[in-house]
């Protein structure tokens, strides 16, 4: 069977996973697209774009120190590009081009199936293709915008996605995320599978030393409105009390016009480090290894790629108790859960974590549940959807 997956770099940490295991199953040509503002996103680490290409194999596009740490994932597949979308714009007749340049690539050799990793507005231009393939898979991230994200460049594609009437089934990698597509989108038909989201591979491999003792508590990832950075804030003035050299550090970028409110990071100076910008993933892995826990305080939430990249590295989360944090932290086990917008409650189980080093413990359970996670397990279904009349 010859199956076409299609991502982008935006969810790549996730994809190499999944790519992984289809390679294992299927004749696999992976499509990843990138735009000028993607370069740098999640894993991958691309400095200039080939002149005058639309496809480009991963030796072409990925960095020096990027392309041995991610062509070993690639290695088994029939074919491997990525997708270059130099125009700033989501939908132009660039765009076009380029979607013109992957369905002639793919046209020789008939997909039964295209699989999607998430969908743009860039996306879209793969649409009148899609009517000549058995069957399309559509990867949903996000049913439902977070707080102070939606937009018509969302909601258009859904619509066009949707409603077309080609063969789909739809994947989630969280039952919270099938419930809520389930009840937001009444009219959609199509199978709605669920694909249990694991730990993210790529982090374990990258060098760095396991700290013997935690040195700070992490936020991590980039900064939105619904990531709750604020109450965040509002509960560790207690912390720093009872715990007068504890770090806190917050890493990532500001995103939609999310504005970090900097009184208690002047007031703690010794207290809190703010790293407000992109991340790499060598230094990333560093911060995550070198914490005691993550903490997750978001507002609301679906499925989290901070929650499996933390666990990769074996690091227990205290998270609030939206979206489908419940379905993968279970209280005093790997983690703790807390109520939303809640900084007192908050406070106590970063607290209870931290009394007579009880993260200790929470990490152990976190190791013992990852030896038996498999991805290959969660895309079982997946797998049979596709072979199935």
């Amino acid at each position: 069977m010859t199956v076409v997956y299609y991502t982008s770099t935006f969810f790549l940490d996730l994809s190499l996973d999944i790519i992984n295991v289809l390679k294992e199953k299927v004749d696999l040509h992976v499509f990843i697209e990138v735009t000028s503002s993607s370069k740098n996103s999640t894993v991958a680490e691309i400095e200039d774009f080939p002149k005058g290409k639309l496809l480009a194999t991963p030796a072409e596009v990925l960095s020096a120190g990027s392309l041995p740490l991610l062509a070993p994932y690639f290695e088994g597949t029939i074919s491997t590009h990525f997708v270059i979308h130099e125009h700033r714009t989501g939908f132009s007749w660039s765009t076009l081009q380029a979607s013109l340049a992957v369905w002639k690539y793919i046209k020789p050799f008939k997909p039964e199936v295209i699989h999607f990793e998430g969908y743009t507005l860039r996306t879209v231009g793969m649409l009148p293709f899609l009517f000549s393939v058995k069957k399309v898979f559509l990867a949903i991230h996000d049913p439902v915008p977070h707080t102070g994200e939606n937009s018509w460049k969302i909601s258009l594609p859904n619509f066009l996605f949707f409603k077309l009437p080609f063969k789909k089934y739809f994947l989630f990698y969280s039952d919270f995320a099938r419930k809520l597509f389930i009840e937001s989108y009444k009219s959609v038909g199509g199978d709605k599978l669920l694909v249990k989201m694991r730990p993210y591979s790529y982090f374990k491999q990258l060098p760095a030393e396991l700290a013997v003792e935690g040195k700070h508590i992490l936020f991590f990832g980039r900064i939105s409105p619904y990531k709750g950075v604020d109450v965040l804030l509002k509960a560790m003035p207690a912390i720093f009390d009872e715990y007068p050299d504890i770090k806190l550090v917050i890493a990532g970028k500001s995103t939609n016009g999310y504005t970090l409110n900097d009184t208690l990071p002047e007031k703690y100076r010794n207290n809190v480090q703010v790293i407000n910008r992109y991340i790499a993933d060598y230094e990333l892995t560093e911060l995550i290894k070198d914490a005691k826990f993550v903490v997750c305080p978001y507002l609301d939430a679906t499925q989290s790629g901070v929650l499996m990249t933390a666990f990769a590295l074996n690091k227990p989360v205290i998270a609030t108790n939206v979206g489908s944090f419940p379905e993968f932290i279970t209280n005093n086990f790997n983690g703790f859960l807390v109520s939303p917008a809640c900084p007192a409650l908050l406070s106590e189980k970063i607290a209870l974590a931290l009394k007579h080093d009880h993260y200790k413990h929470l990490q152990a359970n976190v190791v013992r549940s990852n030896s038996l996670s498999s991805w290959e397990d969660s895309m079982a279904t997946v797998l049979t959807a596709y072979t199935s009349l």
